[in-house]
């Protein structure tokens, strides 16, 4: 009986060190980013269509561009691209406009 009781305290020990340990592996995970692009519009996007834009998390495989257009949609488009890199800073531009 002694011996069963030991087998139990020692198998619940390892368990217990187990969950610990995995535990403090998963605290020191690195956070993914909220939105990464993996697929990207290769045409154009209308200019006209576009009501928003922002950059992917640099944490993210692919640097891209996030383009959020009038139906809601979210398109991305890598960031390397002349056409896209044109859009970008027209939309930062025309975006921030100073108060009168």
């Amino acid at each position: 009986m002694a011996k069963a009781a030991g087998a139990i305290c020692a198998f619940l020990l390892l368990f217990l060190l187990a969950a610990l340990c995995c535990r403090s592996l998963a605290q020191r995970a690195p956070a993914m980013p909220d939105k990464c692009c993996f697929n990207f519009q290769m045409r154009r996007i209308k200019k006209d269509n576009i009501v928003d834009c922002y950059a992917t998390s640099p944490e993210c495989p692919h640097r891209a561009v996030i383009f959020k257009v009038k139906n809601g949609k979210e398109i991305c488009a890598q960031a390397s691209k002349a056409w896209v890199k044109h859009y970008q800073e027209t939309f930062k531009v025309s975006s921030f406009s100073i108060p009168s």
